[in-house]
């Protein structure tokens, strides 16, 4: 996971804009020699005004590709558990996938063709949308609530669902329990199901374990 200097944390705090950081910061590093629309940009733009939010990030999985999978069914299944969630929990919910939704359907370009860049995009979205809206806070008072939206192994071994774990393991220690301890009913203590876009994640958990 990149660093994030605390003087940006205060900024993104703040404002509360992350989408106004990415476009500044994140966007310039994605090629733009094209002029035509992706079909994923496309599919973007048309979802503007979707009041399903979810139904933006089926987007990414329209071009087989550069097929970026995980975002949908993580965020339904939150969705579906959302009156389970505490007040801040629910909030927590609409807030960071509305960010997400949001960013992507303003930033993202018509040059898709280096589709690790664009994975690499999604899961920094991810990471500042998560962290800004307060995950820490999030899984601290919603255990239960985030076992069970989380319960799948599909979306556990989806990167944009293992983005979300990462993102909650730079809390404090009492929150690395708590995600420990649900990776661990939910994967069976088998962590091997990860891929290797985790091994930060894996070494933490082994270390939580001992």
């Amino acid at each position: 996971m990149q660093f994030v200097s605390w003087m940006l944390v205060v900024s993104l705090l703040m404002s509360r804009d992350v989408r106004a950081y990415l476009v500044d910061h994140v966007s310039p590093r994605l090629p733009h020699r094209r002029t035509e629309i992706s079909p994923i940009q496309q599919c973007l733009q048309s979802e503007a005004e979707a009041e399903n939010v979810c139904e933006v990030f089926l987007c990414l999985e329209l071009d087989d590709t550069c097929l970026i999978k995980g975002l949908y069914d993580l965020c339904v299944s939150f969705f579906r558990n959302t009156n389970n969630f505490s007040e801040s929990g629910q909030e927590w919910i609409e807030g960071s996938f509305s960010c997400i939704a949001a960013t992507l359907q303003q930033i993202v370009g018509p040059d898709l063709e280096d589709c690790d860049r664009l994975g690499s995009l999604v899961l920094t979205i991810e990471e500042e949308c998560f962290s800004n809206y307060g995950i820490c806070q999030m899984v601290r008072y919603n255990a239960g609530p985030l076992e069970a939206s989380l319960a799948s192994a599909d979306i556990m071994t989806q990167k944009t669902g293992q983005q979300l774990v990462q993102t909650a393991m730079q809390c404090g220690r009492t929150v690395r329990f708590i995600v420990h301890r649900i990776l661990r009913d939910i994967l069976g203590g088998n962590p091997t199901l990860f891929s290797s876009h985790d091994l930060r994640l894996l070494s933490l958990m082994r270390g939580l374990g001992k």
